[in-house]
Formats: C-alpha cells, sequence, structure tokens
C-alpha cells in the first residue's frame, strides 16, 4: 500500500489553554504535513481564522510529513502518535537599526536608552528611536566593555572598559546633550575585558587579562590619586590638555585566576559578592571586603560570559563549547 492511503493515529495536545482540543486519537494521512495538521487543529476549534500551528512530535519540530518521521525513527504506521502543537510565531521584525564603524563588542539597555561599545574606539548612547544622542571619545583601543550607572533626568552616567588597560567614568548631560570624562580607572596591565556595576550603583567592578579583578567606588575623586611607581604613564600625558579627566587608582584587587579573566558580575541581592569567570575554566565566587576567593567551581571549557539572575539565584555561564551551563553558587563543588 503506498504512504499517501496509510494513515496513523495520532492524538493531540498543548500547553496553550485557549487551543485545547480533545485528545481522543484520530486518524490521519501519512503523509500529513504542518499545513494539513494546522487545518485538522482550526477545524476542531472552529476558528473563523485560521491559525498556524508548528507541531512537535517527542520535543522534535515536525518539519516534514508524518511518514517522513515515522521511517527515520524506525516507527510504523501501527504506532500511536502523540503531536503537541504551538501557535506558530512570525520572525521578530528589527524596530531600528544602530549604525557602527566596526564590530559591536558590547550592548546594555536601560530605561529607554542603548550604549553600545565598538572595535572603533568609541562609545555611543542612543534613544529607542535609533539616534545617537552622544557619542563618547576618550578610549585609545578598543572598547569591549560598557555599563549602566545612575540614570535620571538629567544625568546618565555610564562607564567602559577597553583594550587600552583603561576603565572611563562617562557623565551625560541630558539638557545640552553634552559629555565629559569623570574618571579614569587605572591599575590594570592588559586589556579591560568585563565591567559590571552593582545593584546599588556604589562599586564598579573590572575583569582583565592579566588575571586580576578590580573593585572600584563610584564616587569622583577630588583629585588625581597617585599612581603606582609615581609615573604617569604616555597615555595619561596625551590626554592630559583634552580633558578635565581625574586618575582614579584606588581600588581593591582580587587575585587567584590563572590567566584571563573574561567576565564580571555582581551579586544581584548582595553588593560584597562578586562572580567572575576566566580562561582557567573556573567560575569564582569572591567576598569582596574580605578579598577572599570564598568558592570556585571548575568545568571543562573556558568561560567565555557569565550573569546572575536575583530572581532564581543562579549563575549562567557561556562556553567554547557552545553550550550555557547552569550553577547554584549556594552549593558546594562543582555541582551544575
Amino acid at each position: 500500500m503506498s504512504s499517501d492511503q496509510e494513515q496513523v493515529q495520532v492524538r493531540f495536545i498543548t500547553q496553550q489553554a485557549e487551543y485545547a482540543v480533545s485528545d481522543s486519537a484520530i486518524l490521519v494521512p501519512s503523509n500529513i504535513k504542518k499545513q494539513g495538521l494546522s487545518e485538522i487543529i482550526n477545524s476542531l476549534l472552529e476558528t473563523d481564522k485560521p491559525i498556524p500551528f508548528d507541531f512537535l512530535i517527542d520535543g522534535q519540530l515536525l518539519r516534514t510529513s508524518i511518514v517522513d518521521y515515522l521511517n527515520s525513527t524506525n516507527l510504523s504506521t501501527e504506532n500511536l502518535l502523540t503531536i503537541e502543537y504551538v501557535e506558530s510565531m512570525l520572525p521578530p521584525v528589527p524596530l531600528t537599526a544602530y549604525q557602527h564603524d566596526d564590530w559591536i563588542s558590547s550592548v546594555k539597555g536601560l530605561d529607554g536608552l542603548f550604549l553600545t561599545g565598538s572595535y572603533d574606539h568609541m562609545v555611543r548612547l542612543w534613544n529607542s528611536s535609533g539616534e545617537c544622542i552622544d557619542t563618547l571619545i576618550g578610549h585609545e583601543d578598543a572598547v569591549k566593555s560598557v555599563a549602566f550607572g545612575r540614570v535620571n533626568d538629567s544625568v546618565v552616567t555610564v562607564y567602559s572598559g577597553s583594550l587600552d588597560h583603561s576603565v572611563l567614568a562617562w557623565e551625560h548631560t541630558v539638557g545640552n546633550g553634552t559629555s565629559r570624562i569623570v574618571y579614569e580607572c587605572k591599575g590594570h596591565k592588559a586589556p579591560v575585558e568585563s565591567i559590571a556595576v552593582d545593584a546599588n550603583n556604589n562599586y564598579l567592578a573590572s575583569a582583565s587579562a592579566d588575571g586580576m579583578v578590580k573593585i572600584w567606588t563610584t564616587i569622583e575623586p577630588i583629585e588625581d590619586e597617585p599612581i603606582e611607581g609615581g609615573e604617569l604613564n604616555k597615555k595619561r600625558k596625551k590626554t592630559e590638555k583634552v580633558d578635565d579627566r581625574k586618575i582614579k587608582t584606588k581600588c581593591t584587587t582580587l587575585e587567584g585566576h590563572v590567566g584571563g579573566v573574561n567576565s564580571v558580575k555582581f551579586d544581584g541581592l548582595n553588593s560584597n559578592n562578586v562572580y567572575t569567570g576566566g580562561w582557567d575554566h573556573s567560575i569564582r565566587t569572591w567576598d569582596i571586603e574580605q578579598q577572599v576567593n570564598i568558592s570556585t567551581k571548575n568545568c571543562e571549557k573556558v568561560v567565555l560570559d557569565i550573569d546572575y539572575s536575583a530572581h532564581s539565584k543562579l549563575l549562567a555561564t557561556g562556553h567554547t563549547d557552545k553550550l550555557i551551563r547552569l550553577w547554584d553558587p549556594r552549593s558546594d563543588g562543582n555541582r551544575m
């Protein structure tokens, strides 16, 4: 008997209550595809306007016909198939585009504003209409990471970390659209890969390829703080007459990673704790006040990025093996 004459028993299920139908088994042609199944569901729902659906069998999206699925899984038309269906979603449509001159390395959003860092050495502040409302120029190499600080009706404070080994604090004045470099955090001996600001906007963390994590206060210094060795480097001399940025060097340094640190994130509920991930395959929890690495979790691959959920109290990490891993920082050992 040819496949187009065979029939197979199926039952339909869905987690969308508004589209639920009877889960009693019915016979359908084995060569039926997505469109035909959608027609059946719409008929059972007696909809006035056809609704497109997607279909899954054992969690696998049905892309061809049922008989093709049966053949690929070594099943026969005598098997009863449970087919889950969900309303099809149209592909997202971009609302606007933000044009840059080079690679975009970091993006943050807050209260209708967007902050971007680019390999063209610039930081840009955008509104939701796609208009660049400020271009912040001050770095001498690619910007790797950006973060929002305090934002109100008059002032927007942002931060940026760069391959030029520095972290800059910026202040954008909303009324006249002007901006200034508030201060420059100096101390890293290699590119700054990641920065983060705590929930209260009191502390700024920076992670670097030099293996160090530094914690800075967000308070503007009254005057330049002394640089180790007492010397201003060449980059500082170049910018001395261009802007009035102050130099910030006082910070807490967290040491423990073997190799570069790729990502840093504050605990959303406790600003005394930060989480870091790096090239040594480790995810570390730090007590800032005590300057102690209180927990280390190890995995098989390099940690490229890390984030913390204050809701679930879990960490999510991204890796070079194309996997995202979830961790409970409250547990001991390497449990995920």
